[in-house]
């Protein structure tokens, strides 16, 4: 599989007491600004999660191509399928193997081979989860100064696998907080576990309104290059028309 759940090392803990938290120094602001920046550097990244919903639960192991914007793998659940998503849209296709085969299969049968609709965050969990890996790439390091100014915060420290990671907060929206603000750590619906050269290593989301997180676990895929499938496909329909 490409990015096997077990292959993380439990952390020293996923609670981050509220009194704990605080802003970003710089140094801190810089490197989390650099976090998109560093997944379209790296190309493709392994990407894995379980994702509970109220009437089943969905494991996907697969990859993220920050350079063509495209995301693919195998999700696993009452059925098994494959998954293929940008920002725009998302397919499926039957599964026959137990891990995603490479290359892609059927791109050349995308309006057939493939059962596709829009990609609506609004409409179901596993859409959000998908937009939300898919928003994390960058040409540009974001404003460091912002992500001081907007409530994105500090939470704690943690090693995973040997390699020490900072946990964050992400902020309540993209303005900058009123003087006198402050953000309160425990409305966050996203944490950030980033290393010190600004490799997103997992990404917790909450969903739904729910206490609880949805983990997804970032890896090196160095070997892998999904390109871009539905770019393709509407290549070949302009030159057919």
């Amino acid at each position: 599989m490409a990015l096997s759940l077990a292959a993380c090392a439990p952390a020293d803990g996923d609670d981050f007491p509220a009194g704990d938290a605080r802003p970003l120094t710089t140094e801190e602001a810089q490197t989390l600004a650099a976090m998109r920046l560093r997944n379209l550097d790296a190309g493709t990244r392994a990407v894995a999660f379980e994702l509970a919903q109220p009437d089943s639960e969905t494991t996907f192991d697969g990859w993220f191509d920050y350079e063509s914007g495209v995301g693919y793998g195998l999700a696993t659940g009452e059925a098994n399928e494959l998954l293929l998503w940008n920002t725009r849209a998302v397919g499926t296709h039957t599964a026959t193997t137990d891990a995603a085969p490479l290359p892609i299969p059927d791109t050349d049968q995308l309006a057939t081979a493939w059962q596709g609709s829009a990609l609506d965050p609004q409409a179901s969990r596993l859409d959000t989860v998908l937009a939300t890996i898919g928003s994390l790439g960058a040409d540009r390091p974001e404003n460091p100064l912002l992500l001081q100014q907007n409530g994105t915060l500090w939470l704690g420290q943690r090693t995973v696998d040997g390699t020490e990671l900072t946990v964050y907060a992400g902020p309540p929206s993209d303005e900058a907080l009123q003087a006198g603000e402050t953000a309160d750590p425990d409305a966050a619906t996203v944490r950030y576990w980033i290393d010190e050269r600004a490799t997103l290593h997992r990404l917790d989301v909450r969903l739904g309104g729910e206490k609880a997180w949805t983990t997804v676990r970032f890896g090196a895929a160095d070997d892998v290059s999904l390109g871009d499938p539905f770019a393709e496909a509407e290549g070949a329909d302009g030159a057919a028309g």
